[in-house]
């Protein structure tokens, strides 16, 4: 496949960019759930973000990012929230610091205008998909330091650097984590699936497009309330949130009701004339409504 190659001066040195053709379509979200980041998309975004870490394993200059910028980021498929842009890089051939990370956040949404066109290089993906356990058993890895994974791993401020998730690897973990990701399979029987990797966690929808637009009018409708609910920022869980969890199973319910053909009120009685406090002190809960959706009208 064919990516965009951009030179940009971060930290004082030059850097090769790698990024997405603007006519590629494949999107992804990501979002920072029990103090994991987890990067979401479809089936064609698993394949896709697999072959950019395989062929940046491969890579053999150095300074080289790979970067998805806000162009190929939904919003969250859960409560619409903004995705920060992904960067990776192999630790072996590319110092990325503080300094070079406010550089690169300057100059996105889009780095510019390419200097040329990269055919990237997947050479040898097939093959390990096609007998995974031989190849595995051949690419073992290394066992982990617990207790340093206790102390550094899935902390979300060693993870975001200056509105970047950055996702460092060797070259070697690239690989591994590459062809877990390929593997990943979905289905209306098993409609999601996921990998737990090192730094991170890839999660695949079947119905990913359907969740990111259903949680996107969520959000509309939720935000359009008589007395708007007070912007938030930052990551929480749902339970301390009223926001976001009103958000979330609004966006459920409108997603369940389209799945069955069915016509979505532009706002339920529930979100009437009313705010999210004013909701909370009624008694009425949004799970409430999950739980008593009706099958038919």
């Amino acid at each position: 496949m064919k990516l965009h190659r951009t030179v940009a001066y971060l930290d004082g040195r030059p850097y090769t960019l790698i990024t997405l053709r603007p006519s590629t379509t494949t999107r992804f979200a990501v979002n920072n759930f029990h103090d994991s980041w987890h990067v979401l998309s479809d089936l064609a975004g698993a394949r896709l973000f697999a072959r950019l870490l395989w062929g940046l394993a491969y890579g053999r200059h150095e300074n080289t990012l790979v970067v998805i910028d806000r162009r190929f980021l939904d919003p969250t498929p859960f409560e619409a929230e903004p995705s920060p842009p992904i960067v990776l890089f192999a630790t072996e051939r590319t110092p990325f610091g503080g300094r070079a990370a406010r550089d690169l956040r300057r100059l996105l949404p889009a780095p510019g205008a390419p200097d040329g066109t990269v055919r990237w290089q997947t050479h040898g993906l097939t093959a390990a998909l096609a007998d995974r356990t031989t190849w595995q058993h051949e690419h073992p890895e290394p066992p982990w330091d617990w207790e340093r994974e206790r102390r550094h791993k899935r902390q979300p401020q060693r993870a975001v650097r200056d509105g970047l998730l950055v996702l460092p690897q060797s070259t070697g973990a690239l690989l591994r984590e590459a062809v877990l990701i390929a593997s990943l399979a979905v289905s209306v029987e098993v409609p999601m699936a996921y990998e737990f990797l090192h730094h991170y966690e890839f999660q695949v929808f079947h119905d990913y497009r359907r969740r990111v637009s259903a949680a996107r009018t969520a959000r509309r409708e939720i935000e359009a309330l008589p007395v708007p609910p007070d912007r938030f920022a930052g990551a929480g869980p749902h339970e301390g949130d009223l926001i976001r969890r009103h958000i979330w199973a609004r966006g459920t319910e409108i997603r369940e009701q389209r799945m069955r053909g069915r016509r979505v009120p532009r706002r339920p009685a529930l979100y009437q004339t009313r705010s999210i406090n004013e909701i909370e002190r009624s008694g009425e809960s949004s799970f409430d409504r999950l739980e008593n959706i009706p099958d038919e009208e």
